[in-house]
């Protein structure tokens, strides 16, 4: 979008008459972003630039617009207003709504008039300076958005390199073999965990049988197993999104950074077998996701964790997992209330035997040994 606005801005570069390449969707966002003060006219497009009370007049005169020809839509505002030159751009039948348009368009151009002695200039609406910027752009093409990264939201404690991990992920950006092989560059034949398959994002974090076995080592030791990926589960984003809808409040950001932790560590683990000749290593990568935790813990992911692991020593905690994972309950969102008592309540009161600011210290060990990573 950028070499949109400086083609329009500075049209004496050498490169302003190079086509672009721009996608159709890109192009609408620009032409109503702008918004043209005409001057002498000699770089605002008459029919396609905002310069009509802010407005284009493709959208000011749909019908109208559509009875002029392709090479009209290039005329600018200085060549169509001289000898009112836009009258002969247009051809086909003259429909009634295609005459109410033309008449309203010669009243609105009768009151128009070109100052030959200004320049032209062109604002941005979506910045307060009137130029545009890449910020400004992409926050503006994402109003009213919702995005969603893996059906999670970014306040799930992580690193932000595994959170970046995690979109590109969600957006199938990993450079794995089948992307590989569709560009033509070198790749492996089959998945360096099993051998078996090819490799994609999915089966490489969910359905290999050596990420299958790391998932259950994991969440077995959490007393989490019901919630271990199945041979029905081929979706990353599905599975994801199914077992994160089984918790709710710090208790679901808990497991989402868990399984955030384990996702990047079987990418890293799965990088150093192909550029470091690594063997896959089941013990050897349930080593590094022990440490990995211990280096979120004192980063600042302490308290989730202990959170976390508060509910899943709590036998409630595990009954409604069980309740909610049945088909019978799929159809079920309410939450069960707690008879162990209201601090196992499903994420929406803390414990009141832990305080936010406990030394991190102390909560390292208690924190590992429940998730069964310290001997």
């Amino acid at each position: 979008m950028r070499w949109l606005w400086l083609q329009k801005t500075e049209p004496d570069k050498p490169w302003a008459f190079f086509p672009i390449q721009v996608h159709h969707s890109v192009k609408s966002f620009f032409s109503v972003a702008i918004i043209s003060e005409v001057g002498n006219g000699r770089n605002t497009l008459f029919w396609t630039n905002s310069w009509i009370h802010g407005q284009s007049l493709d959208k000011l005169v749909p019908h109208l617009f559509g009875s002029i020809s392709n090479r009209a839509k290039k005329r600018t505002v200085h060549e169509a207003l001289t000898d009112r030159r836009w009258v002969t751009d247009i051809r086909g039948a003259l429909t009634l709504d295609v005459l109410v348009e033309y008449l309203g368009l010669w009243d609105l151009l009768s009151e128009r008039a070109l100052q030959p002695e200004v320049e032209y200039s062109h604002i941005w609406r979506f910045s307060s300076s009137g130029k545009y910027s890449a910020k400004s752009a992409y926050e503006a093409m994402f109003i009213g958005a919702i995005i969603q990264t893996l059906g999670k939201d970014m306040e799930d404690w992580a690193p932000d390199k595994c959170k970046f991990f995690m979109w590109l992920v969600a957006h199938n950006k990993c450079w794995t073999a089948d992307r590989l092989a569709k560009r033509g560059l070198p790749h492996l034949e089959q998945c360096p965990f099993c051998d078996q398959e090819e490799e994609t994002i999915d089966h490489l974090l969910l359905s290999c049988v050596f990420a299958r076995q790391t998932w259950f080592e994991v969440l077995q030791k959490l007393g989490l197993q019901v919630l271990v990926p199945q041979t029905e589960d081929i979706s990353f984003e599905d599975w994801w999104n199914k077992v994160s809808s089984m918790v709710n409040g710090q208790f679901k950001q808990g497991l989402n950074s868990t399984i955030i932790l384990v996702a990047w560590s079987l990418w890293n683990h799965r990088n150093r077998c192909v550029f470091d000749g690594l063997q896959p290593n089941l013990n050897g990568l349930l080593s590094v996701i022990k440490d990995e935790l211990h280096m979120w813990e004192m980063a600042g992911g302490f308290f989730r964790f202990f959170t976390f692991k508060k509910a899943c020593a709590s036998p409630f905690f595990l009954h409604n997992i069980l309740i909610r994972s049945s088909p019978a309950c799929s159809r079920k969102k309410k939450v069960l209330g707690n008879p162990v008592g209201a601090n196992f309540r499903l994420g929406f009161k803390k414990s009141p035997h832990l305080s936010p600011h406990q030394s991190t210290g102390q909560g390292l060990a208690q924190v590992a040994a429940v998730v069964g990573l310290v001997t």
